[in-house]
């Protein structure tokens, strides 16, 4: 009960008692999470991106941003080093206050000099992002290697594929039941790719009909438009591309016989508003900072991980001006697909 002395208010000692004590504790947690983010503030960690010039260049903004989310919400100092067209990665940027906590590598950077660069430096963690192997080399076995489930995403983008082919919803599609698919022959994911596309269609349509073209180089924009001609020629009104610089051939074909293209690797929608449906956007940013969230919480173990949907490794953009052409009831299909594929055996 509160009790009165000259006009103010006296706090009865036990809960005098109590408000001491909470005051403390929360004092105590200032302290230990001033502490924390102190300790974190030493630990740098180096993002080495992708290459100036190279197919998968763009993706280096969300890595970026996935940096600036490290530094922001772990207290970790985090920067992003972009090789040049040619530069050794023997040799790192030096690092500054103190040695690097971590090391990330993205997709294309040759692992050998990387790892040459990574033992000189001896981060506590050496990460690999986008790894396109199944297994992880013997040599290398200290590091973690994270490999994406593109298979899953690529699924999705044939669901919606099959679907929209065979309806009248979408002026640019034909109602002919093909779709296409063409990819990279020399990047090891593009099977993965594949097969997830060629399950996807299935589950949309069974009698739909999948045509398969493979370029020499992922940056032959030549021979991926001729491919994409073929195609169209074929009936085939929806083509899915992996990443890779030949999606520019492919889309010079687009806009000549008009059909829609599904692109793969960043948000491609700005290069073909009319025809680039959506994409599937590999998250760089989401696996970076998981990774280093892992790691900064000793959770990050060495060897090859498989991260997908539930990690929030990819996503399709947004429809844009053909999000009037995409239907709720397909709109709702998609999102009962998303959850579903996470747990599919999509091996090829």
């Amino acid at each position: 009960m509160e009790m009165l002395v000259k006009g103010r208010s006296k706090v009865p000692p036990p809960l005098a008692g109590g408000l001491f004590a909470i005051l403390f504790l929360l004092c105590l947690s200032l302290l230990a999470a001033s502490c924390s983010r102190s300790a974190g503030g030493s630990r740098r960690v180096l993002v080495v991106g992708f290459r100036e010039g190279s197919t998968e260049e763009e993706r280096n903004s969300l890595l970026d941003y996935g940096c600036r989310r490290i530094g922001s919400e772990l207290g970790l100092e985090a920067e992003l080093f972009i090789p040049g067209t040619s530069e050794d990665l023997g040799v790192l940027p030096e690092g500054e206050n103190s040695s690097r906590w971590m090391i990330v590598s993205c997709g294309e950077t040759p692992e050998d000099s990387l790892a040459l660069a990574a033992a000189q430096d001896r981060p506590s963690h050496l990460v690999y992002l986008d790894f396109p192997g199944a297994s992880v080399p013997t040599a290398e076995g200290e590091a973690a290697y994270i490999r994406y489930r593109v298979e899953e995403g690529a699924y999705l983008c044939g669901f919606l594929s099959g679907r929209l082919t065979v309806s009248a919803e979408h002026p640019l599609t034909n109602r002919l039941p093909v779709v296409a698919f063409i990819g990279c022959a020399s990047d090891p994911r593009t099977s993965r790719y594949q097969q997830g596309f060629l399950r996807g269609v299935q589950a949309a349509y069974p009698q739909a009909s999948l045509l398969s073209y493979l370029v020499g180089g992922c940056g032959d924009e030549e021979q991926a438009r001729a491919f994409a001609q073929e195609a169209a020629k074929k009936g085939a009104d929806i083509i899915f591309c992996t990443p890779g610089d030949f999606h520019a051939g492919v889309l010079r074909a687009a806009e000549s016989l008009d059909f829609l293209v599904i692109l793969s690797g960043g948000d491609h929608y700005r290069e073909s508003p009319s025809h680039v449906l959506t994409s599937l956007v590999l998250r760089d940013d989401n696996a970076l900072f998981r990774a280093a969230d892992l790691a900064f919480r000793d959770g990050l173990e060495p060897g090859l991980r498989e991260w997908g949907v539930r990690e929030g490794i990819w996503s399709l953009a947004p429809f844009r001006d053909h999000d009037v052409y995409i239907r709720r009831d397909l709109k709702e299909a998609l999102a009962a697909e998303e959850v579903k594929v996470s747990g599919m055996d999509l091996t090829p």
